[in-house]
């Protein structure tokens, strides 16, 4: 974290939009775990963009064509397409799974981005943060092969999802910085919705009225989950903010509880207990390693 976010007070306000988002994330799997038990997930996530693009046209009435001035297009609509698909996935992966299940299967999420890192851009990864990542995925065989023999395939279902967030967030990340975040939900809307429509309507089912409000609180959540998320981006580092991620697994498991009357396995609290810590540690190492970068270059400029 830089010493003039630490200043204003940006790692706090970084850590409560990223905490606010990961709850609406999680009421939001509910909301489409709840409703995709009628309809089908490929509509459920139609009606999410599609309510989250109406949620956004006030911007667009009060800003006018200025709202749409990009300077990232080939990257708003990469993203658009992967954050269809990942979310399509997730939509798919609640239905089938618990939703602590699929909140535990996200925490990979920055194991995932430290092998991109490795690979795409050649960063290297002390030997300490590679056995934390084959721990991060020996937790994952636990959740894959539950009973130790028989494949638990719909696993692979928020695993991949679970990689296509990480490269979203790198994204995200570097476009914060000279991108507009209305601009970045606008054509994120207009892109998922466009790309979910027709397979919405090849399952179609007519919503009844209760469900149609539903499904518009879930596109409303979907852009606040976003805007959350960059404004916890702009206050404060990726790394610092990370750790935090795993509180989701409390709201998924109170939400899956209460409402849907879902109880864990043993492997899923094995899986837990071998996942947690690793990804902890590898972000731990990671903010280490930044820190050290930062007082080197802060020493080589003062000398």
């Amino acid at each position: 974290m830089s010493d003039s976010k630490a200043t204003h007070g940006g790692y706090a306000v970084g850590i409560s939009f990223f905490v606010t988002s990961l709850l609406v994330g999680c009421a939001n799997d509910a909301i489409m775990k709840f409703v995709g038990n009628r309809l089908s997930s490929l509509e459920v996530i139609f009606f999410r963009f599609f309510f989250g693009l109406i949620t956004l046209c006030p911007f667009f009435f009060t800003r006018g064509k200025e709202i749409l001035r990009t300077q990232q297009m080939s990257m708003q609509i990469v993203r658009s397409v992967l954050g269809f698909i990942s979310i399509t996935a997730c939509a798919f992966s609640v239905v089938l799974l618990t939703l602590a299940e699929s909140t535990i299967v996200f925490w990979t999420i920055p194991t995932f981005t430290l092998i991109l890192s490795s690979i795409f851009l050649r960063e290297k990864v002390p030997l300490p943060r590679w056995v934390a990542t084959l721990f991060t995925l020996i937790g994952l065989a636990i959740l894959v092969f539950p009973d130790g023999v028989h494949l638990k395939s719909t696993m692979f279902i928020p695993i991949g999802a679970a990689f296509l967030f990480a490269v979203q967030d790198v994204m995200a990340k570097r476009m914060v910085v000279g991108e507009d975040r209305i601009t970045m939900l606008l054509y994120f809307a207009m892109g998922t919705t466009f790309l979910s429509l027709f397979p919405a309507l090849y399952v179609w089912i007519e919503p009844t009225p209760y469900e149609l409000f539903i499904l518009f609180l879930l596109g409303a959540g979907g852009n606040l989950i976003q805007y959350f998320l960059f404004r916890a981006f702009s206050a404060t580092d990726l790394s610092a903010i990370a750790p935090f991620r795993y509180t989701d697994f409390i709201f998924s498991s109170l939400f899956g509880w209460v409402i849907f009357d879902e109880i864990l396995s043993t492997n899923v609290y094995f899986g837990v207990a071998v996942i947690l810590p690793s990804t902890l540690y590898s972000v731990y190492s990671e903010t280490r390693i930044r820190r050290t970068k930062k007082v080197l270059e802060r020493e080589l400029k003062s000398s």
